[in-house]
């Protein structure tokens, strides 16, 4: 396979490094361009839809930004209220390519701790209220939680994998 050029609609470095990782975990080599991006929905979506819209956004303003690669990338992490009204976390994945194919991928989902409801409920920003979940350093799984809520890897890592296997396996799906 060739070397791909990429470009991707964030400079947030944890974001970047999971692309990179998930590229080399598919063999794949890369040259991946950061483009600061707006995606035009709120700092916090609270719906899949806005989610999505915004990782669509991303990716069509880096590729107007950056439009001789091979394709861009849009990345939105986001929450949504499931049928019991809990909120879940999750990611959405865009790719647009050179030649105008264009698909969206989701993460699998997690249902966030109550501390992190009663944040969204109250229309607070997760990220500028995580310290107060994980405070009991010995409880291992809180850890973990608090781990998956901060740096949302698992969520971004699932999206993209599945994004870049259906984009260069289209004809399979």
């Amino acid at each position: 396979m060739k070397k791909l050029i990429i470009v991707v609609g964030t400079i947030s470095e944890p974001k970047i490094k999971y692309l990179k990782d998930v590229l080399r975990e598919l063999r794949m080599i890369a040259t991946i361009i950061p483009i600061k991006v707006n995606s035009q929905v709120s700092e916090q979506p609270k719906t899949s839809v806005e989610t999505k819209r915004g990782s669509i956004n991303r990716a069509k303003k880096a590729f107007q930004e950056k439009p001789n690669v091979d394709f861009a990338v849009g990345i939105e992490v986001g929450y949504h209220k499931n049928y019991k009204r809990k909120y879940e976390m999750f990611c959405w994945v865009t790719i647009i390519g050179e030649d105008g194919f264009q698909l969206s991928n989701q993460s699998h989902k997690f249902l966030l701790p109550q501390f992190h409801q009663n944040l969204l409920h109250k229309d607070l920003y997760i990220g500028d209220n995580l310290d107060g979940y994980h405070k009991n350093k010995k409880d291992l799984i809180k850890k973990h939680i608090d781990d998956i809520i901060r740096h949302r890897k698992p969520f971004i890592e699932n999206a993209l994998k599945h994004s870049l296997i259906h984009y260069f396996n289209r004809e399979d799906f």
